[in-house]
């Protein structure tokens, strides 16, 4: 039997051995691209950057155009499309899947129930919760863009807003606003249309480039009422002062909004966790007060 368990051993390290092997020419043969012009990736991504690389090269012939399209535009609304492009997030996803199936495996293996039935579960499990957990940190990014561009909106139509009665333009105003207002999605999407304006394209064409990027209502609002102004010749002062009134009344109703919600929410969390505990304490001196009176 020891010579057996010996074989055995050696073509278990064989077969490891070959497996890395094997992954290390495939990640040789990917030439890694150059992302001198690209977002930085976040930790967790660049450990598993290699791996995405090769599994980008794969998957990007086997896509077909509209769901790199539908990618691209979330990307865009995530503000992740200088991070990602559609193809190797959909390698992010293949190889995100990987390294939950060999995460589950392994913590299998510590517990000493690896078997056939624990590697189909841990393949389909983990398979699926890999797929889908770079969509869910995609539309969690979304979520934070989408809230930090409402909350800074007002204050960047201040600043146009006075920059333009003092005399500039929508152009020079913007420029203004994001010199001098709060750094963020909104000043990033902004010096964006900027550059698409010095590059030769018309502002109305670039503002209405900048809504379709983000997919947010308010700049929705806010790009189609200054082309608007701009076609019909309205006053742009009066159009940029009544925008602003307006998103700032949206968000302080927005902000209402959620505080009347707070009490429904906080309901559950009530119900399941903190009355048990008041009614366990109040349940515990009623019995002893019942023992004391010899009812029980």
């Amino acid at each position: 039997m020891s010579w057996m368990l010996i074989l055995v051993a050696l073509l278990a390290a064989g077969a490891v051995v070959l497996v890395m092997l094997g992954t290390r020419g495939a990640i040789r043969e990917v030439e890694l691209e150059d992302r001198t012009y690209y977002d930085p990736l976040p930790r967790l991504m660049q450990m598993m950057w290699p791996l995405v690389t090769v599994l980008t090269r794969r998957l990007a012939p086997r896509l077909n155009v509209s769901q790199l399209e539908q990618t691209h535009r979330q990307l865009q609304a995530a503000g992740q499309d200088y991070t990602l492009t559609p193809e190797e997030f959909y390698g992010l996803r293949a190889a995100s899947a990987i390294v939950v199936i060999l995460f589950f495996l392994l913590c299998v293996l510590m517990l000493g129930k690896l078997g056939p039935s624990s590697v189909l579960a841990c393949v389909m499990f983990g398979g699926v919760l890999g797929w889908l957990y770079p969509a869910l940190w995609l539309g969690e990014r979304r979520k934070l863009r989408h809230k930090a561009v409402v909350r800074d909106l007002p204050v960047y139509l201040d600043f146009i807003t006075m920059s333009v009665e003092a005399g500039l333009n929508v152009t020079g105003g913007i420029e203004q606003a994001v010199a001098k207002g709060p750094a963020g999605a909104l000043s990033q999407e902004f010096s964006r249309m900027l550059r698409d304006i010095r590059a030769g394209l018309p502002r109305a064409e670039a503002l209405k480039r900048m809504s379709e990027r983000m997919d947010i209502s308010q700049i929705t609002n806010f790009t189609s009422a200054l082309i608007q102004a701009d076609k019909v010749g309205a006053n742009l002062s009066d159009t940029l002062r009544a925008q602003a009134n307006q998103r700032r009344e949206e968000r302080f109703l927005r902000a209402e909004k959620l505080a009347l919600e707070a009490p429904v929410k906080m309901m559950l969390p009530l119900v399941m966790f903190f009355f048990p505990l008041i009614f366990l304490f109040i349940g515990y001196f009623i019995y002893l007060k019942m023992l004391e009176e010899g009812i029980l």
